[in-house]
């Protein structure tokens, strides 16, 4: 370097700074990981992928020359539906090689925690929709739509891990370190929501139109909760949260008065029946979760 160069302070994966000139080319080693097969459990490799995924890898090969070609296909399918920018780079009979080609510039955290939130909240009115006309196809959807919030929800918590070592990614959103916790405290809760309108929706074969109309309004109530929730979070409205983490025990006598409805029903469907207001309820309280994190967040907001 010479008097009067531009410099770049730049931040290594051991949180040392470095010093280089402006323009200089960076160490561009790509993170690898191999997966060796100790089982013919296509699960067991696609809880691998998603955790080095989750982990920040940019490189993972499993390697099984015992597996088969169904199973392989399998895993390859799983891993490109569930996680974004999955790409196969190599396959062989006994590899598979697969890149994260991921750009959080394209796809910021707050965009990827807004989408999810949405398609959480699309499955949650569908599915007490179908709950209300007995319409199988429509909860068939629901569950189809509970792997792309897992994408979202995979894809954040890779950027919030990349982002211990890489600052800039949260620093680009107004985030900062000490907010981390409760940036994956609140996907997580979206997700867990997601989770529950699809386990709604796969018992809706069995319910057919026999769910009580105060199930349904209980449905409906949480819904609104959810919004209310996501509404609070995405646009940081300490006043609306706030009024919903009051509702706890309204909600809680709500879905006390349910499960006295439904036990004393004498139809066949009551076990499937309060598994949906468990569910329901338990929407609720990850909605009051993601208000309560909300606070949180907030109060580590710097100015």
């Amino acid at each position: 370097m010479n008097p009067g160069d531009e410099i770049e302070v730049i931040q290594d994966n051991n949180l040392r700074l470095l010093l280089l000139p402006k323009g200089a080319p960076q160490d561009s080693k790509q993170n690898r990981a191999t997966i060796n097969c100790e089982n013919l459990r296509p699960t067991f490799a696609i809880r691998e992928f998603i955790a080095y995924y989750m982990a920040g890898y940019t490189i993972v090969s499993l390697l099984c020359p015992k597996m088969k070609a169904e199973d392989r296909a399998l895993v390859k399918d799983t891993v490109r539906k569930r996680l974004l920018g999955a790409e196969v780079i190599e396959e062989d009979a006994s590899n598979l090689t697969v890149q994260f080609l991921v750009n959080e510039k394209d796809l910021p955290i707050s965009r990827a925690i807004n989408r999810a939130a949405i398609i959480t909240q699309n499955m949650l009115k569908d599915t007490i929709d179908a709950l209300k006309s007995g319409d199988v196809e429509i909860a068939r959807e629901v569950m189809e739509r509970d792997d792309e919030v897992d994408r979202f929800y995979f894809y954040v918590a890779r950027q919030l891990t990349l982002s211990i070592t890489s600052f800039e990614i949260l620093n680009e959103e107004g985030y900062n370190a000490t907010q981390i916790v409760d940036i994956y405290s609140a996907v997580k809760s979206i997700e867990r929501i997601a989770d529950h309108a699809s386990r709604v929706s796969s018992l809706i074969p069995e319910v057919g139109q026999q769910a009580p109309p105060m199930l349904l309004s209980f449905g409906e109530k949480v819904l609104e909760v959810y919004r209310e929730a996501t509404k609070g979070f995405l646009n940081g409205k300490r006043e609306i949260v706030n009024k919903l983490i009051d509702q706890d025990g309204e909600l809680a006598a709500f879905h006390k008065g349910v499960m006295e409805t439904i036990f004393s029903m004498s139809e066949p469907t009551k076990p499937s029946l309060l598994l949906i207001t468990d569910s329901f309820r338990r929407v609720s309280r990850y909605s009051l979760d993601l208000a309560e994190t909300t606070i949180n967040l907030l109060a580590k907001t710097k100015n």
